[in-house]
């Protein structure tokens, strides 16, 4: 056997990058893996074959030795895609969970909020200018911040959260009571119409350390 691997380890070589390449290549959707390890685990038992045969010596002379040759290249080109597969699976779970989990805070909170009111609706985005809630007294960096992770962004949704919702909204933020003290949703309805409330015009003037951008 170590005659076999001298004679042709470049060979191995070679199988042995191929199967990285197509182990990572067929690995690209969880449907794929999938696949990769079912053909894997019928290829095992192939190659389990082969050796029982090469060990026993059942094939004589050279069809002993193309065999015994053949079973070194398809176990290099097995390791490297078994190997690459493995690789490629867990990088995309880590990127999958570094971009769609939330963080732990807000995870906690909406945990918490559970069950307290009904979540208020929520829009993607908007590609343009977004309205500044900072406007609005009691919201401040930090709480524009937390609105925008909950998909609000316009003072018209503000204006439209209902008596749940609100409720939704004060368990999440973990003060009770400050929404309906503060009269977001009062504050919100006179800005959507493009009416700016004493406190938005010292927002404006710089007056209001927690909301200067």
């Amino acid at each position: 056997m170590s005659y076999l691997f001298e004679q042709y380890w470049g060979w191995m070589l070679i199988a042995g990058i191929l199967g990285l390449l197509v182990g990572w290549i067929v690995s690209e959707t969880e449907r794929h893996a999938r696949w990769v390890a079912g053909w894997l685990h019928g290829a095992l038992w192939i190659f389990a074959v082969g050796v029982v045969i090469a060990v026993l010596k059942l094939l004589p002379g050279r069809a002993g030795l193309w065999l015994e040759s053949a079973l070194l290249l398809f176990a290099a080109y097995l390791v490297g895609c078994w190997f690459s597969a493995w690789v490629h699976t867990l990088l995309a779970a880590d990127a999958a969970t570094s971009t769609t989990a939330p963080q732990p805070g807000t995870r906690a909170a909406a945990i918490d909020a559970a069950g307290v009111g009904s979540r208020p609706l929520v829009m993607e985005k908007p590609t343009g200018a977004l309205d500044n809630l900072k406007l609005i007294s009691g919201v401040g960096h930090k709480n524009e911040a937390v609105l925008h992770e909950l998909g609000i962004y316009r003072f018209s949704q503000i204006a439209q959260w209902t008596e749940p919702q609100v409720h939704w909204i004060e368990h999440y933020f973990s003060f009770p009571g400050r929404v309906e003290r503060e009269d977001w949703r009062g504050q919100a309805r006179i800005l959507a119409q493009g009416i700016e409330t004493e406190f938005a015009k010292r927002v404006r003037r710089g007056e209001v350390d927690t909301s200067e951008d």
